[in-house]
């Protein structure tokens, strides 16, 4: 399977297509449109914050009706952190949350990052063009001194100054990045639904190995 890593901002960027996307998608498809209802709003119905009626989640990789298309993910989210360099021998790999976002025409996500992972995904189960997703850096977390990336003040854009980037929705796509990552989703503007799955992604010491800086092994936490 063919992927690729590019660096956005400084940061790791996980772009490949799932290969046998077609035949796991037909798992899903059919469950998600029949289960998760649009909302109402230019803002696209997603499963981790109001879950549908029917018992669709944020726990979608625990859902044995979507077990092989994670079975999937993972191995893709191994090769990424692999690619990466990540000592695999000393880190356990976590899926802590995966949910479903269903954007009817008109309907976009807002900007926002992941707050509680340390890599996060999204997988379009069926999207072609109808809205795309765009991250950029959080200025308003730098320090010092420094030029906003706006029109006002460059006269073009190139690889070294580039203000965001613009990945293409395109069914069995699967992109990771970091979760610190600003993202938005464009606006639908077709007339059929964007359907996605997002994932989270949290790094832990194995069991019995210390770290200063790490997250212990959940086998040493205890719930209060």
């Amino acid at each position: 399977m063919k992927w690729e890593i590019n660096k956005w901002f400084g940061n790791p960027i996980f772009i490949t297509k799932l290969e046998n996307h077609e035949e796991l998608n037909k798992e899903v498809l059919q469950l998600i449109s029949k289960d998760v209802k649009p909302t109402h709003s230019s803002f696209a119905r997603t499963t981790d914050i109001e879950s549908s009626s029917q018992g669709i989640t944020d726990n979608l990789h625990r859902n044995p009706q979507f077990q092989n298309l994670f079975d999937a993910i993972q191995k893709q989210i191994k090769t990424f952190l692999d690619a990466n360099q990540y000592r695999m021998d000393v880190f356990d790999s976590y899926i802590t949350k995966a949910w479903a976002t269903f954007s009817v025409k008109g309907q976009h996500i807002a900007s926002h990052k992941h707050t509680a992972s340390h890599f996060s995904l999204v997988y379009y189960v069926k999207a072609e063009d109808q809205g795309n997703v765009v991250f950029q850096p959080e200025e308003a977390s730098r320090g010092g001194l420094y030029i906003p990336a706006r029109d006002d003040y460059y006269k073009g854009w190139s690889d070294i100054n580039f203000a965001s980037v613009t990945y293409p929705s395109e069914t069995g796509g699967l992109i990771i990045f970091p979760s610190h990552l600003l993202h938005h989703t464009q606006e639908n503007t077709k007339d059929t639904p964007r359907i996605s799955i997002s994932a989270d992604i949290l790094l832990t010491m194995k069991e019995g190995i210390k770290s200063e800086h790490c997250l212990p092994s959940p086998d040493t936490w205890k719930k209060i």
